[in-house]
């Protein structure tokens, strides 16, 4: 049974007092709770909802000291003094942030819709709205911003081009009167038990919009940083790792998981099941776990042809390289070569077993002792199938995809130059870049393969990347012709395929191409996974551990 609380306090505070106790800093928005959410709709519901006297839920505090700290509230920047007894939101947070951000924003205030905090008014039809696209606000509509005070407002109205007419007026002051006035209710809870407060923050967070796993990671374990601390946040350490070049990582489905599996916790049950059996489980781990991180980011670019996040087919493997480089940080020379194989052969066979299975599996069969029995136990996960999986090219694209990020990994591995220098195109850092726009397409929509992975290129510029090829192509006949052939062939261009392009044979091109493609991929993930070596640990470990064979092949 958890500890009781002594009563808390409850009270109901006036709109414009919540705004100035958040602007005087006393109110604090942890800014590890949730992020600031809300779109411009919800912003508005929020507004709408006052002025129409409607319920918009209570507010709940925890009492305890504050550091002197300036904290950003989308346009706002508050310099919060050092306090022994602020109230810090547990939950409200969208609420006050929507209300301080709105109506303390800096003037002169947007007539376009920069954010979700620039609100205005319409008084002739007695609405909220966000001002439109081509920054033509009407006459009629009042900035939020005005509607806060009242003796500014007395002012604001003498200068307006409406205040002549009595309707009007006396809407933007009932907007105003309506908005500062009304109240919304509280309850303050005071407690020096993080293991209580956790709890009220988890039953509280149960109802309405649901927070994420990281969001819960963030209110339960992180902490207010300095700029040269290590990461206590999943945002924090997501931006550490992306300083190598290989994309920020999902920080649900990829670095909270990895933590859990850092620490060695079942990746599949439920986080809140995981808390209650043991709380503060992840507390230190986001700073603990970045070196071991970093180890497994640079294995998959060095040594699984994986350049970049945003071409990983598959997670899961993630979270097992994890738990095996906290324990392993330098895997000998044989065992970073076993493990490249099970990673490919986990992405090549994922669809025939279950996920959570070959994870759960996966992180308790690292043995922390023994570095080669780990790899072995990793390598038994894979199922046995009656002949290596064959590959064959999706008819969609789809950058999210796993089939189509094996294509993206096929193509990287014919080394792609850029078409006008010949030097090998950086692909991390063009997809840093471009995002999805760095797997150009290289046709129009008019032809039958247009759809296909046989359609796309890892190409810098803009644009269809047919004008650029075409360029190459006609070069042909230049003076360096087989450099041109040699960075058309980087880009799955058979000699047969130029041609096609060249005439304009579309479709000829594309059906050339999508069998280049399709070849590339199967020859480079059957050398990738190496099916039919021999999985055997190093002779160094075999001499001292005696031998031992692989039963490749446990049913999942």
């Amino acid at each position: 049974m958890p500890t009781a609380l002594p009563k808390p306090t409850a009270t109901a505070s006036r709109v414009e007092d919540l705004v100035a106790l958040v602007m005087a800093g006393q109110i604090r928005i942890p800014f590890f709770q949730r992020g600031l959410k809300w779109d411009s709709k919800d912003v508005i519901a929020l507004f709408e909802s006052i002025y129409l006297g409607y319920p918009v839920g209570s507010l709940l505090f925890h009492r305890r000291a504050a550091t002197a700290v300036l904290v950003k509230l989308g346009p706002l920047k508050i310099h919060a003094p050092e306090s022994e007894a602020a109230l810090w939101v547990v939950d409200g947070q969208q609420r006050l942030a929507a209300l301080a951000a709105s109506f303390k924003r800096p003037k002169p205030v947007p007539t376009t819709p920069d954010d979700p905090w620039v609100v205005y008014f319409d008084a002739q039809n007695k609405r909220f709205c966000a001002p439109p696209d081509d920054g033509k606000v009407p006459d009629t509509w009042a900035p939020v911003p005005e509607l806060l005070d009242a003796s500014a407002l007395s002012e604001w109205i003498f200068a307006w081009p409406n205040a002549h007419d009595p309707d009007l007026r006396k809407a933007i002051f009932d907007a105003g009167a309506r908005l500062r006035e009304y109240t919304i209710p509280s309850y303050t809870v005071e407690t020096d038990q993080d293991q209580v407060l956790q709890e009220i923050f988890l039953r509280v967070n149960k109802f309405g919009k649901s927070l994420k796993w990281q969001e819960i990671h963030d209110a339960l374990y992180g902490s207010q940083k300095e700029p040269s601390a290590p990461p206590s946040r999943l945002g924090e350490l997501a931006d550490e790792l992306a300083v190598l070049g290989m994309g920020k990582p999902d920080e649900e489905d990829q670095l909270l998981r990895c933590l859990i599996a850092f620490e060695g916790f079942d990746v599949t049950r439920n986080f809140e099941e995981l808390r209650r059996a043991k709380p503060g489980f992840l507390e230190g781990t986001a700073a603990a776990a970045l070196p071991t991180l970093r180890r497994v980011l640079g294995f998959l670019q060095a040594d699984a042809g994986i350049p970049h996040l945003r071409m990983l087919p598959w997670s899961a493997p993630l979270t097992i390289l994890t738990r095996l480089f906290r324990f392993h940080p330098e895997p000998s020379s044989r065992s970073r070569e076993l493990l490249a194989r099970w990673l490919w052969r986990s992405i090549l066979t994922a669809r025939h077993y279950d996920d959570r299975t070959f994870q759960r599996r996966g992180v308790s069969g690292v043995d922390e002792h023994d570095e080669e029995a780990s790899v072995q136990t990793l390598l038994d996960l894979i199922p046995t199938l009656p002949q290596p999986p064959q590959y064959r090219l999706p008819d969609r694209f789809d950058a999210r995809s796993a089939d189509s990020r094996i294509v993206l990994l096929g193509l990287h591995s014919l080394e792609p130059r850029d078409l006008r220098t010949g030097r090998p195109i950086d692909v991390p850092a063009l997809i840093e870049a471009a995002n999805d726009k760095a797997f150009r397409k290289i046709v129009g929509a008019s032809v039958e393969l247009s759809s296909s992975p046989a359609n796309r290129a890892l190409l810098p510029g803009a644009g269809l990347a047919r004008v650029d090829l075409l360029e190459c192509v006609g070069g042909s006949n230049s003076l360096f012709p087989a450099v041109n052939r040699e960075s058309l062939r980087s880009h799955a261009i058979s000699d047969a395929g130029a041609l096609a392009l060249e005439r304009g044979d579309l479709d000829a091109f594309l059906q050339e191409r999508a069998q280049t493609i399709e070849d590339q991929v199967a020859t480079y993930t059957s050398q990738m996974a190496d099916w039919d070596a021999n999985d055997r640990p190093s002779i160094d470990y075999l001499l001292s551990h005696g031998t031992r064979s692989p039963s490749h092949g446990t049913k999942l």
